[in-house]
């Protein structure tokens, strides 16, 4: 199986956000989950779709 994840840099390149702007979200509790992998962690598919949905659906 190939991992799909992201790191936070690949995940904030992605939405086109600042990694501090991921850490402010975070402390809000609005950032998508993540899981450790060694010294980094990482977005799962699943978390990121997530975060997707509830973002658009308080976008509706």
């Amino acid at each position: 199986m190939i991992d799909e994840s992201f790191t936070i840099d690949e995940f904030c390149a992605n939405e086109k956000i600042s990694r501090s702007f991921f850490y402010k979200l975070e402390a809000q509790g609005d950032a998508p989950k993540t899981y450790p992998v060694g010294r980094t962690r990482r977005i799962g598919p699943a978390a990121y779709l997530a975060w997707r949905a509830a973002r658009e659906a308080l976008a509706a």
